[in-house]
């Protein structure tokens, strides 16, 4: 063996030696934790045109979440979508093969009917739901399982309704008509809510008229002219955007200009994207997060993480506030319980353990705590409104607006 055949067999063996030490003193790579969340969704039921930019809000703060923060904590945060087409019954038939098969530690819920489904059961199976709409009141009780972001539809529809009426140019009570449908209990709670509101504040606000009507009626023109008869300053069409396209269509043909009100999920977005904007003109949209025309973390965060279909819409940003609230809490159980650790319960601990910044929710809402006494945040009920001026979707004022108390109907 030659001088430099030594050095070379020498380096080598040192290297290997090396290697193998580092091998042995080297700390096992943490094993990642996998946690479900069970969704739910409607593509093929009332809520189908707006689903894709509903469910791309999830899918995004989903990506974002894996990649930052549940890099950091060595969890990955997994979904399971079911199409419940916004049917009761459907979710009520679905959910034991998803407790069985999914194992969910929280719920992402769609709407009233995982609602009346799940409200009395998630507390037995000890998971959580959040949900990305409204409230009803029908499940305003104290100690549920089921958790939502935003008030009542009724606390904030009256949040602009007192704006409104605020800006009247005559002092009296601001005339409100209604457009929803019997025999959906989360529809008739919009109604019933708002006539509370009235019933609170009799020199604020007065019932006009009630027009009740299907979920994709063929024509409003009928039921509208006769609502026209009693004056109304404002229409709440609050459920489906079927009902705001025809209502808004029936005020047209009647050659009425009254401006409607309407949700989220049935947003002033999407209603000028299938009409003329000079159709929608003065017509308003409320809730309680962010709007989506307003610059947002979440929304830099949707367009670096968006995938397929979908837009960033209003529905896209109150699923994902939604699932940022969901994601937000799995942090904090996973510190809680260690990150191996994390069931239903912990998560339901973790929601009830103080409140998430606004900085954690990406600007889509400010900060908002839970207690046992209700479904949604405590504290001063507020919420933002949009309008479409000049063929433009803007803002209502320059921040929150506050609604007036109210109690449980």
């Amino acid at each position: 063996m030659t001088y430099l055949d030594f050095i070379v067999k020498s380096i080598r063996t040192g290297v290997a030696a090396s290697c193998a030490a580092l091998a042995i003193s080297a700390p096992p790579v943490a094993a990642q934790s996998t946690y479900t969340f069970s969704v739910s969704v409607d593509f093929t039921g009332p809520f189908a045109d707006i689903m894709p930019s509903w469910h791309a809000g999830q899918r995004a703060m989903f990506a974002y979440w894996n990649d930052t923060k549940g890099k950091e904590l060595g969890i990955k945060a997994d979904y399971k979508v079911y199409d419940m087409r916004y049917d009761a019954a459907l979710v009520a038939s679905s959910w034991p093969g998803i407790l069985a098969k999914d194992k969910p530690i929280m719920h992402l819920g769609m709407g009233t009917p995982d609602l009346v489904s799940l409200g009395k059961r998630l507390p037995r199976d000890e998971v959580p739901m959040i949900m990305p709409t409204a409230m009803v009141g029908l499940m305003w009780a104290p100690n549920g399982w089921h958790f939502s972001f935003r008030p009542t539809y009724s606390q904030e529809f009256a949040a602009l309704l007192a704006e409104l009426q605020k800006n009247l140019p005559q002092k009296r009570a601001l005339r409100i008509a209604t457009v929803s449908t019997q025999g959906k209990p989360g529809y008739e709670d919009q109604v019933n809510g708002v006539v509370h509101l009235a019933k609170t504040y009799p020199d604020r606000f007065a019932m006009a008229s009630f027009v009740w009507i299907e979920d994709n009626p063929v024509s409003a023109t009928d039921r509208i002219r006769t609502a026209l008869r009693d004056n109304p300053d404002v229409f709440i069409v609050g459920a489906t955007t079927a009902q705001a396209v025809s209502t808004l269509k029936a005020l047209k043909e009647l050659g009425r200009r009254v401006p409607i009100i309407t949700s989220s999920q049935n947003g002033l977005p999407f209603l000028v994207s299938v009409l003329d904007p000079a159709d929608v003109e003065g017509s308003y949209s409320v809730f309680a997060f962010a709007p989506s025309v307003e610059a947002t973390k979440a929304q830099e965060m949707f367009k670096k993480y968006h995938s397929g279909q979908g837009v960033w819409d209003l529905s896209a940003s109150q699923a994902a506030a939604q699932t940022l609230l969901a994601l937000r809490t799995l942090e904090r159980a996973a510190k809680t319980a260690g990150k191996d650790k994390v069931s239903g319960s912990a998560m339901y601990q973790a929601l009830l353990a103080g409140p998430v910044s606004s900085d954690d929710m990406l600007g889509l809402t400010p900060a908002i705590a839970f207690d046992k006494s209700r479904p949604f945040p405590i504290g001063q009920v507020q919420a933002k409104a949009i309008t479409v001026k000049n063929k433009q979707i803007v803002p209502v004022g320059a921040g929150w607006l506050p609604s007036p108390e109210l109690s449980k109907w």
